[in-house]
């Protein structure tokens, strides 16, 4: 499985909309991210504290002052987390974690 890493700046857009559309683009998965269907397909970020949150969770102007990386878990790694908890981005060192984005 191999890593991506993009930069952006999260400041930038007007909302969760807006953001989550730029990244289906960046990645080609358009369509899944924000499928009300359950494609399975899920982002995260990891905050200052190192804590591992949903994107969307948080107000967006907390998030944007908040997000230090996002990262897109497949169907496969969120089924995953769901049985081992948070091992699977506990684990991993934010400069290592798959698929980031950095603001």
């Amino acid at each position: 499985m191999g890593s991506v890493g993009r930069s952006i700046d999260v400041a930038s857009f007007k909302n969760y909309e807006e953001l989550i559309s730029a990244i289906e683009c960046m990645f080609g998965l358009e369509g899944l991210l924000n499928d009300q269907k359950g494609s399975g397909w899920k982002l995260v970020y990891v905050d200052y504290e190192n804590d591992v949150l949903l994107v969307g969770d948080d107000p967006w102007k907390e998030f944007v002052g908040y997000v230090r990386c996002i990262r897109i878990l497949s169907p496969s790694e969120v089924q995953q987390m769901s049985e081992e908890g948070m091992q699977l981005l506990n684990s991993t060192t934010v400069d290592g974690i798959n698929d980031s984005l950095r603001r």
